[in-house]
């Protein structure tokens, strides 16, 4: 018998490598996340940083902006 791996066995074991990869990319990310917000916190109370201060780089609840619609200047017959 070979010891050769058939096409499908190939496919699931880099599958399961991926989402090795994928979880450790993840935790990673959430502790670099954490040492990053402490520095920021740390930054904002060192040098006084508002949030008018930081206003176009912070992310708000509100991005989808709803405009009130212009109104028509075309004369209204009767």
């Amino acid at each position: 018998m070979s010891d050769a791996k058939t096409a499908g066995q190939q496919l699931a074991e880099k599958q399961k490598a991926i989402e090795a990869l994928h979880a450790e990319v993840e935790a990673l990310k959430q502790q670099t996340r954490d040492e990053d917000l402490a520095t920021v916190k740390r930054l904002c109370e060192t040098h006084g940083f508002t949030q008018t201060d930081l206003r176009g780089s912070l992310k708000t609840k509100g991005t989808g902006k709803t405009s009130t619609p212009r109104k028509s200047t075309r004369r209204k017959t009767k």
